[in-house]
């Protein structure tokens, strides 16, 4: 069993002046006032803006360079009926990209696009040559890139000389060599300070449809036919944001939460089904969460394209027919079951061999491949390793001495920049400051371990695994007036973190218990003070930590609140993140 690394526990210095004043003008309480402050919300307005965004505050998608000119090329291409193909990606991002660009060129009478998403198994990310090759005998005319393509400069070269133009459509920073398709649409290559860099792919799809409606009715101002279409388009723009954990501000935050509204709404079978299954897992909510999309929706959608295929994933959200749709997603929660055994084998496997061969008090990141590990779960295992030893990871599945892997990264070290730095060492790579991939030969695994470590600048002492939490909080504040209070913070993700509360010299009442298979869950009861309310605890993965605790044994925790609903009964429970004995 691996054990998880002792954390450092803080908290962001706040400003209690500036506090109070937030907290008076927004009629809030502090603690709500604090996680304002601590997202960067210092006035009024940018409450407001955060907490009741509005649709007419996503930015025109003029301002996306070359979008006008990829809109007229796609809209050109309708008009003269030329043969087109989307090639998307393997994961949610990709997948929902694909299918939103699907959904407007049915929307326009455009029934004969081709559908391609790359196979991780045998291609790997992104385009490659036999795929340009295979298109170029089709005849197909026009490419459309949607989640990749900023880096692929030898095969959008390939598709110029096989008389194909394409429009790359991405989100991903590109590297200092560009290629040079017909249309580069990309956050990342725009001057104008207005841009919203941190799109997710599916963001970058939703501006450019948008842009295509516009071209297609030849007015700025939509049609209600357009305008609705748009508004539905929310929902794939929302679950493509969410699960490929791009921060949640600006636009991207207004695109998830319509766009969650527009999800749980669905009328298409197949998106029905997904949500439906993770609601029955909510118990009695009737309303969708990032946390839905996160741990239900969006892994079930990435499980085909980890293990090989992703065309399943794409189907059912495709789906028109009802009984499609059921057999689609029995499919996917198979390949999920897989994914979760996987994952389990590799972390294990992972652990052991950190233990063994790294110096953790000097490695400043983590550089690992093995022959048995599946191309498809290093990335998920990455974010694992990451979690427990607090330090850049970066796994490799090896097959025919060619390394391809997964990196994930911890805050203040900029993977893509990391790599940049070493790009010689890879045959490709692409990605962004917390989450990247490559493929580089076997052999140099280890000159890419010396690279990193060179180029990575990080103290021994931020190497210790950390948690960040967001203010203290007595269990009497917890409360429904205050769960409701902090429910207008949502959706919560990457830059906006479901709040994470301190409480201190908690009291455990009762005996604790194990939960889940193997007993690897722990629950127990707490109460702050002799004679006040105890609080349901669920700690989950701390199973091995019951020995620690017993009745009357002082503890402090650091939890996320949430309403259990249990026999129609609503109690407010503490999901734990860590905890601590106070005796030691």
């Amino acid at each position: 069993m691996v054990v998880a690394k002792k954390k450092i526990w803080s908290s962001a210095e706040i400003d209690e002046d500036l506090c109070s004043d937030l907290s008076r003008e927004l009629s809030c309480s502090p603690q709500i006032a604090s996680l304002l402050l601590s997202r960067g919300i210092d006035d009024g307005e940018k409450a407001r803006r955060f907490l009741h965004p509005k649709l007419t505050d996503l930015l025109d998608p003029e301002l996306l360079p070359e979008i006008d000119k990829a809109a007229g090329r796609i809209n050109s291409a309708i008009a003269q009926k030329e043969s087109i193909c989307v090639f998307g990606d393997y994961d949610v991002d990709g997948v929902t990209s694909t299918c939103l660009l699907h959904n407007f060129f049915q929307q326009v009478g455009k029934k004969d696009v081709l559908y391609r998403l790359p196979d991780r198994l045998k291609g790997g990310y992104g385009l490659n040559c036999d795929v340009i090759k295979e298109l170029a005998e089709q005849g197909i005319n026009l490419l459309v890139t949607v989640d990749n393509g900023s880096s692929s400069i030898k095969e959008i070269e390939l598709a110029a000389e096989l008389g194909m133009d394409v429009v790359v459509c991405d989100h991903h920073q590109p590297s200092s060599e560009l290629p040079e398709p017909f249309a580069h649409v990309n956050p990342w290559l725009g001057d104008n300070e207005e841009i919203f860099k941190e799109l997710a792919g599916v963001g970058v799809t939703y501006k450019l449809v948008w842009e295509l409606c516009r071209h297609f009715t030849r007015t700025k101002k939509l049609s209600k036919e357009f305008s609705d279409f748009m508004r539905e388009s929310l929902a794939l723009a929302a679950l493509g944001t969410i699960a490929d954990v791009v921060p949640l501000h600006g636009e991207n935050r207004i695109l998830a939460k319509f766009g969650l509204h527009k999800l749980k709404d669905s009328r298409r079978p197949g998106v029905r089904k997904l949500v439906d299954a993770a609601l029955s897992q909510a118990g009695s909510r009737d309303y969708l969460t990032s946390d839905d999309v996160g741990f239900s929706i969006g892994p079930k959608i990435n499980a085909p394209g980890r293990l090989g295929n992703a065309d399943y994933a794409l189907q059912l959200l495709m789906a028109e027919d009802n009984n499609e749709a059921e057999k689609l997603i029995r499919i996917l929660e198979g390949e999920n079951d897989k994914r979760k055994l996987l994952g389990a084998e590799i972390y294990e496997d992972a652990c052991r061999r950190i233990e063994a061969e790294y110096d953790l008090e000097r490695a400043k990141v983590i550089v690992l491949g093995d022959e048995s590990w599946h191309p498809g779960i290093v990335g998920i295992v990455a974010s694992r390793i990451v979690d427990n030893y607090y330090r850049p990871a970066f796994l490799f599945s090896i097959e025919n001495d060619i390394a391809r892997g997964s990196a994930r990264s911890i805050a203040g070290v900029d993977l893509h920049k990391a790599l940049t730095q070493c790009e010689g060492l890879f045959e490709r790579f692409g990605g962004h400051a917390m989450a990247a991939g490559g493929t580089i030969r076997a052999e140099r695994l280890g000159e890419l371990r010396v690279a990193l470590n060179d180029n990575i600048e990080l103290k021994p002492g931020k190497m210790t695994p950390r948690i960040e939490f967001d203010c203290r909080l007595d269990l009497e504040d917890l409360d429904n007036s205050f769960l409701a209070e902090l429910s207008q913070l949502e959706p919560f993700g990457n830059g906006n973190s479901k709040p994470l509360f301190a409480t201190m010299g908690l009291e455990v009442i009762g005996s604790p218990k194990l939960m889940g298979k193997d007993g690897r869950h722990l629950s127990f009861h707490v109460r702050q003070g002799e004679g006040r309310r105890a609080l349901r605890a669920v700690a989950f993965f701390m199973g091995e930590r019951c020995g620690e605790i017993t009745r009357g044994t002082s503890i402090s925790l650091l939890y996320r609140p949430q309403v259990n609903v249990w026999q129609n009964r609503e109690s407010i429970e503490l999901i734990v993140e860590d905890l601590r004995i106070e005796d030691n």
